[in-house]
């Protein structure tokens, strides 16, 4: 690895950033049901900016020759934040009510998932932290689904 960039320090905002995805996932999900739109859409540009340091971390845990889980698990998520963007910012295509749909949430939870794994793989506290705050944006999602019927 780079002499200056130190591994835990990629971990650590590998880690900040899936924690940082949920809890931006749990304030989307309640706007929802409150009607506040405005701050739906100012928290899912936040969210889609986790794509800058995420891909920061996957071109350093490349270079630097570590596993494949630490360059592979992060690009799930890259993938997913790339597809929010183009169909919620740049297309606006209301792809929740069509066929597109499944595919969309089978790649968000996998993202999901698969930082819930890398976070493990680094170091179990900080996989269940974010377990935990995995949990707390599914909660919310459930919430939003019970309230206006889409999540």
């Amino acid at each position: 690895m780079n002499a200056n960039v130190n591994q835990r320090t990629v971990d650590l905002v590998v880690f900040i950033c899936a924690n940082l995805f949920n809890l931006f996932i749990f304030f989307i999900m309640l706007s929802r049901p409150f009607g506040l739109e405005r701050l739906e859409r100012v928290v899912g540009i936040l969210n889609l900016l986790l794509v800058i340091p995420l891909t920061i971390a996957v071109i350093l845990n490349f270079n630097a020759g570590r596993d494949w889980w630490t360059y592979v698990l992060p690009l799930v998520m890259i993938a997913f934040l790339i597809v929010e963007l183009l169909l919620d910012y740049v297309l606006q295509i209301p792809f929740r009510e069509t066929r597109l749909l499944w595919p969309y949430l089978a790649l968000y939870y996998l993202s999901a998932w698969m930082m819930i794994g890398y976070t493990f793989l680094v170091s179990k506290p900080c996989g269940f932290i974010t377990l935990v705050t995995y949990f707390i944006s599914l909660a919310a999602t459930a919430y939003s689904y019970s309230q206006v019927g889409h999540g």
